[in-house]
């Protein structure tokens, strides 16, 4: 076999920890700004954040971003101690794209007609987050790859 494509293959788990570290970076970033404009933008008297709905949501999202970072910063910890097995570097991938492209298109919502304006920085990162689910191998080869690991 090319010693190139050998050695590509096997740092494909770094890859992809390394987009599950940036897929949760970079909305847990947009999260904040969203939360940042629930406390300021106002409706009906109020700010949004106020509304029930608003908050369950907001503390949904909070609470999915700081378990799935949990996570990450698990395998992290195992890739830097040589224990990283593509399995994890593959659910890690995965399930931060999921997570991040979920987060954003709540982000949006929450910004309302702003949310879709591109001179709001919510409406690039929900756009450029698509991405995430394709590049470092798609997320239905995260999922070939985990199934195959439960012998299926």
């Amino acid at each position: 076999m090319d010693s190139g494509f050998v050695y590509m293959m096997e740092r494909l788990p770094q890859e992809r920890l390394v987009c599950a570290i940036a897929n949760v970076a970079h909305a847990k970033q947009i999260l904040e700004e969203t939360l940042d404009y629930a406390r300021s933008r106002m409706a009906f008297g109020q700010p949004i954040g106020r509304f029930q709905h608003s908050k369950f949501l907001l503390a949904e999202l909070v609470t999915k971003i700081e378990v799935t970072e949990a996570f990450v910063d698990r395998c992290v910890v195992a890739h830097s101690e040589g224990r990283l097995t593509a399995v994890d570097a593959a659910k890690a991938k995965w399930w931060t794209s999921e997570v991040q492209n979920a987060v954003l298109d709540h982000c949006v919502q929450l910004h309302g007609g702003y949310g879709f304006m591109n001179e709001y920085r919510v409406a690039r990162a929900w756009r450029d987050a698509r991405v995430t689910k394709i590049w470092a191998g798609s997320n239905e080869i995260m999922k070939e790859l985990i199934g195959r690991e439960l012998g299926l």
